[in-house]
């Protein structure tokens, strides 16, 4: 989903209210861009989120 208003952020939001003092690292949302879904195949692979982005956003943390 999209960063804003999705699933994606309802559990960021859970988990920041309910487990903020076991964290040991911010949460990040790991999410499609936050642009409408493009028709062209090109530009959807774009925006859409693969294991490149996941990867990226996990070794941000760790």
């Amino acid at each position: 989903g999209w960063p804003t208003c999705s699933i994606a952020s309802e559990i960021t939001a859970i988990v920041m209210e309910e487990g903020f003092d076991d964290l040991d690292a911010p949460v990040l949302r790991v999410t499609n861009e936050d642009v409408p879904l493009p028709y062209a195949a090109n530009l959807e692979k774009k925006a859409l989120i693969d294991a490149k982005k996941i990867v990226a956003t996990v070794k941000k943390i760790v």
